[in-house]
């Protein structure tokens, strides 16, 4: 047994070996350092080269965070069985899958472009980073109507759950769905205002929004892997969103 086990510097050891966290944790960086550039150039007197440093490091995290998750796709053949097991909305199930799938390839396809892994090409005519923001966009619109129907199902089994235990459980489930609503709704926005749709956030919006879902994802891994004991993590908030 660690001497730091059940201690928060623990707690931070388990979560820093997890990648899914790293990377959130990168991409909160990484938006953090675009806003800030993007206020220092625009919002104040400031011209020294501070602005340059901070879209640097932006750029560095995220081209960092895309080469680490190259053949991030195949970890959603484990959510097949999931969908062959769906009784009342197989079809969502399948589509939410699918969209996934093709959201990882897409990104994939994108990064081994632009960063000269293969030469530059076209998918059906259109820039593949336009590609990979629209799939990604529709992946986002997906998830987040089946990210409502689990959080229907979630809210039922709190309701009829007397066991103090297992409702802290499900509550924890629960805050990781909500924010996981917060994740593909910022997302999906970012997306929109990167392929130039009038309805979408301006510049500055489409940082923020990526800021967010950020946070939302590096919150949700939190949530999923801060506490592996079986003792629960009790947040401190109601309805287990912080």
């Amino acid at each position: 047994m660690s001497y730091y086990e059940g201690t928060v510097i623990g707690h931070l050891d388990a979560l820093g070996k997890k990648s899914e966290w790293r990377d959130k944790t990168g991409k909160v960086i990484q938006y953090v350092a675009k806003l800030a550039a993007d206020v220092l150039e625009n919002d104040t007197a400031y011209e020294g080269e501070a602005i340059g440093r901070l879209k640097k490091l932006s750029k560095w995290v995220s081209a960092s965070r895309k080469i680490f998750k190259l053949g991030k796709f195949l970890k959603h053949f484990e959510d097949i069985q999931d969908c062959a097991e769906e009784k009342v909305y197989p079809t969502l199930k399948w589509v939410d899958l699918t969209m996934n799938f093709a959201k990882d390839i897409t990104e994939n396809m994108e990064t081994v472009s632009k960063y000269g892994f293969v030469p530059k090409f076209t998918v059906m005519g259109a820039n593949v980073e336009d590609v990979a923001d629209f799939t990604k966009m529709c992946q986002c619109f997906v998830s987040f109507i089946n990210g409502l129907v689990d959080i229907g199902r979630m809210e039922e089994k709190i309701k009829t759950c007397k066991d103090v235990e297992k409702l802290k459980k499900l509550n924890l489930k629960n805050s990781f769905l909500y924010w996981a609503q917060i994740k593909y709704l910022t997302d999906g926005l970012k997306c929109a205002a990167s392929l130039g749709y009038t309805w979408a956030p301006g510049k500055r919006g489409a940082i923020i929004c990526g800021l967010l879902a950020g946070l939302a994802d590096a919150r949700k891994q939190t949530l999923k892997n801060w506490d592996k004991s079986g003792k629960g993590y009790t947040p401190s908030i109601d309805p287990y969103l912080f």
